[in-house]
């Protein structure tokens, strides 16, 4: 976020959606990912919107935690492109969110102490992952990371900011999967 917008048609310390990282599973149980960040510092929206359209099938269940995040970042891209709005809407009311679950105590562990961010359920969870490691570990971080991606001038150094943002929004959303294996392996065992 920055006091001076970076693209036409937003406003002043606006978060606005410039990458994605989506893991979605095929028949056959197939774990699969798709992302999205480009480095140039052109606006990435249309180019976001539209490949995102693309990868996300009709009438699939879209799993978002703090959807009502998520669910704004969409309604902005509804804004901006109107063509794309009933898909959107789609997403909308096929996405759930594991989030609340852990927020009513419907799943509790006493290590969450009271939060249920994804940064804190992850290692609860699935002691195996963790954000400790990583370059970029929260959104705050990503959108500094991003501005400055596009401001250097450096080749070399924009590719390694772009590779530690792709590696944060991945595990963002490979923890997402592997919380709900847990949940699954949990209630089935």
């Amino acid at each position: 976020m920055v006091p001076v917008p970076l693209f036409n048609g937003t406003y002043p310390y606006q978060k606005v959606a410039f990458q994605y990282s989506l893991h979605y599973i095929e028949e056959g149980n197939e774990l699969k990912h798709h992302e999205f960040l480009p480095s140039n510092g052109d606006d990435p929206r249309e180019q976001l919107i539209k490949k995102l359209m693309k990868e996300i099938p009709d009438n699939a269940c879209v799993l978002a935690w703090n959807k009502p995040f998520e669910e704004g970042r969409l309604k902005e891209f509804k804004k901006w492109f109107p063509e794309y709005s009933e898909k959107i809407d789609s997403i909308i009311n096929n996405m759930r969110d594991p989030m609340p679950l852990f927020r009513s105590k419907d799943i509790y562990h006493w290590q969450l102490n009271g939060s249920y961010s994804l940064k804190n359920v992850l290692p609860v969870l699935v002691p195996e992952m963790s954000y400790a490691d990583l370059e970029v570990s929260n959104g705050g971080m990503a959108a500094n990371a991003y501005i400055e991606m596009i401001q250097t001038e450096d080749a070399k150094e924009r590719e390694q900011i772009r590779q530690s943002l792709l590696k944060y929004c991945e595990l963002d959303t490979l923890a997402i999967v592997r919380i709900l294996e847990s949940l699954k392996e949990m209630v089935f065992s």
